[in-house]
């Protein structure tokens, strides 16, 4: 099984991955079955065994997951027997690390051969062990951030397991028993900061310096750790290839050695070591930049895939993106279950239908963004366009002719255009001033003018249109 943590609607829920790009919620799905078999407690019973954080779920072990199983089957045959949804796409809904809080993220450095090799180091005779910590956590979706703080970003692929059940004194034989699963991380350094004293945690504990993903294989769907292969690649190009057949320390070993050392927990991450061919041991030494695309791919697991991005601690600029990708995860979610008819449904003439708003939020969001664009490439150029522009309403003219799927899948679009477009503005350049077309009325206005009034707010006006035709639709219907 794929266990998989997931946002949607601004909540964090555990999930499980299906064929056909499909994610279970698993707490709803347990919720739903317990209510069809009649359980008057059924919301208890589920947060009981299937609670909707990862940290709690991995507490309840083999119970938990076989529990998990069977409400993945009654979901996928009864899709809509609950109030909540219990089956979604993988595209409507973000996915985020397995584990955000993790007790424990122990790193195991000098476990590849040749990785050991080429930093001019001997075999160790134990585990070289360090620390990373929540903090330092994104998910898939995420960017890494690159912070002025060094020049030095390096990559390190990581094949990592997670704890499943409480472990002290574990033989080598018994090990295994002990592992819930396995994931992909990213153990991201600054290299300069990182050897600038013995201890190297300053270097590895930077916020969001640990990449993974992009879900949990559980134990027993990956019976077997060893013979994995592991690539790395940086805007296509391999960088680090190797295979878990040639870690020094193998899992068994780590989880002996480990739990000699200290009770591992469920939910503490193990990162077993990264191979040969880091970016410090090039020659001459190759560090990442911003927009590098860093691929880390393992047999059996899959992918973990994150973009480089400067971090000036544009708080400003991140809000507007989580704001708008809030409000489109709304907007999907809310006309995910409509029919046909329903989204085609005008409250009177003179007022649009839902697939009128959706078409004009998504030609208009581009529109924006363009506009947008134009400004950042040549401050001082005009922007905007005027209310008798006959391109402004050219989306929502003859709606006959719309097609509601690709209406629907250009708004799903949109999030990844507003992602890309907005994390390449800085803070500082939000007070820029830019003329509007028709200056006479409106003068300069600000970049932050710009995408707050014909972004945020425009798209949060259409969601709230959305629920006000929703709302006569229910009375209507």
């Amino acid at each position: 099984m794929k266990l998989v943590t997931f946002l949607v609607s601004g909540n964090s829920r555990i999930g499980a991955v299906v064929e056909k790009e499909q994610i279970i919620d698993l707490n709803y799905a347990f919720q739903a079955q317990l209510k069809r078999e009649g359980k008057a407690r059924f919301k208890e019973i589920a947060e009981a065994h299937i609670p909707a954080k990862m940290e709690l779920f991995l507490q309840g072990g083999e119970d938990s997951l076989k529990y998990a199983k069977s409400a993945v089957q009654f979901a996928l045959e009864n899709p809509s027997s609950f109030d909540y949804p219990l089956v979604y796409q993988k595209r409507d809904v973000k996915v985020d690390a397995p584990l955000r809080n993790p007790g424990k993220i122990v790193c195991v450095g000098h476990n590849y051969r040749k990785h050991i090799l080429e930093m001019g180091r001997e075999l160790p005779s134990h585990p070289v062990i360090f620390a990373k910590f929540a903090n330092t956590i994104i998910g898939p979706e995420d960017d890494i951030p690159f912070y002025p703080i060094s020049e030095q970003l390096d990559y390190e692929a990581e094949f990592a397991f997670v704890i499943g059940k409480r472990a002290k004194n574990i033989s080598e034989e018994d090990a295994l028993h002990y592992v819930a699963g396995y994931t992909i991380a990213n153990d991201v350094t600054y290299r300069d900061i990182q050897r600038r004293t013995l201890q190297w945690l300053q270097g590895k504990t930077v916020d969001g310096s640990a990449p993974m993903g992009p879900w949990l294989v559980t134990s027993d769907e990956l019976t077997d750790p060893s013979g994995l292969e592991i690539v790395l690649s940086v805007n296509g190009e391999e960088r680090q290839r190797s295979n878990t057949a040639n870690l020094v320390f193998t899992v068994q070993k780590l989880v002996a050695f480990l739990s000699n050392l200290m009770t591992l927990e469920p939910g503490d991450i193990v990162l077993t070591g990264t191979p040969g061919g880091v970016g410090v041991a090039m020659n001459p030494p190759v560090f990442l930049k911003e927009g590098d695309v860093v691929r880390i791919e393992v047999d059996k697991i899959g992918v973990l895939e994150n973009r480089v991005r400067i971090s000036m601690q544009n708080l400003k600029v991140k809000s507007y993106i989580d704001s708008i990708q809030t409000s489109l995860d709304n907007i999907l979610l809310t006309v995910k279950d409509l029919s046909v008819d329903e989204i085609r449904w005008k409250p009177s003439e003179n007022e649009w239908s839902i697939l009128q708003i959706l078409s004009h939020i998504g030609e208009a969001t581009l529109f924006w963004l363009g506009e947008l664009d134009q400004v950042l490439e040549k401050p001082g150029s005009e922007w905007g366009r005027g209310l008798d522009d006959p391109a402004r309403l050219a989306a929502v003219e003859n709606p006959e002719q719309l097609d509601v799927q690709q209406v629907i899948e250009k708004v799903q679009q949109l999030k990844g255009a507003v992602r890309e477009k907005l994390s390449g503005v800085s803070d500082d350049r939000l007070s820029e001033q830019n003329p509007h077309r028709n200056f006479a009325k409106f003068g300069n206005k600000s970049v932050s003018f710009l995408i707050e009034h014909f972004l945020v707010d425009h798209i949060n006006g259409h969601l709230e249109q959305i629920n006000r035709n929703l709302s006569k639709l229910n009375k209507n219907f």
